[in-house]
């Protein structure tokens, strides 16, 4: 079983690297240690999941790359296969005290992302988010009154993409299969499967819907 494994990743990526199969056998050994590499990076990333996400609840085959900031005033709770990457920019996940922060399996995180639960943050399966977004639940102040307080829960449901430098704000929902374009503002509800864009973001267009999740 691992021999087959193994034999099937190495031809994916000799096409992956030469477009074909390995011709000989200097080209069996370079694509060899490609795969080497990728395993090795893979085990460093899992270690370092380990240890960056210590004080938090994590699930199973968590991957972290670079050196991401964590501080679990609360709870954070990490699910399977969950990928965080903090190489170029660091990303933070901060939970307050008495705050969740919850983030679901297979969900993919990437670099110098800040994601600030005040109160608590959802976010589901198989989400994908791009470099530099910020969600925060809560304006930390107000604008008259600078020691009122407001929170309100995020929601990011499955399948969700934010692109980069989208900004998520205090008491959003954003739906099944939506699409936040890169650099917008959510400041309201985004409905399932729907393109939002703009400050304050507003609907673009539908989005394509799954033909399981129609015929549900």
């Amino acid at each position: 079983m691992i021999r087959e494994k193994f034999a099937q990743k190495l031809s994916l990526k000799s096409k992956e690297y030469y477009g074909r199969p390995y011709a000989s056998r200097r080209e069996k050994y370079h694509v060899i240690s490609l795969v080497a590499k990728e395993i090795v990076n893979g085990l460093v990333r899992f270690l370092n999941g380990k240890f960056r996400l210590r004080n938090c609840s994590t699930g199973s085959w968590i991957s972290v790359r670079g050196p991401l900031r964590v501080e679990a005033k609360g709870s954070i709770v990490i699910g399977d296969h969950v990928s965080i990457w903090s190489h170029i920019g660091t990303t933070q996940l901060y939970a307050g005290p008495g705050a969740v922060l919850k983030i679901g399996d297979n969900t993919f995180v990437n670099t110098d992302t800040i994601i600030s639960a005040s109160m608590s943050i959802q976010i589901g399966r198989n989400v994908q988010i791009a470099n530099q977004v910020i969600m925060m639940d809560g304006d930390f102040h107000g604008v008259d009154d600078r020691d009122a307080l407001k929170f309100g829960e995020i929601v990011i449901e499955d399948d969700a993409w934010i692109a980069t430098r989208a900004m998520i704000l205090k008491g959003v929902t954003i739906g099944r299969g939506a699409t936040v374009a890169a650099g917008a503002v959510v400041t309201k509800d985004v409905a399932p499967y729907t393109l939002v864009g703009g400050v304050p973001a507003k609907v673009i267009r539908e989005v394509h819907r799954p033909e399981a999740c129609i015929a549900s």
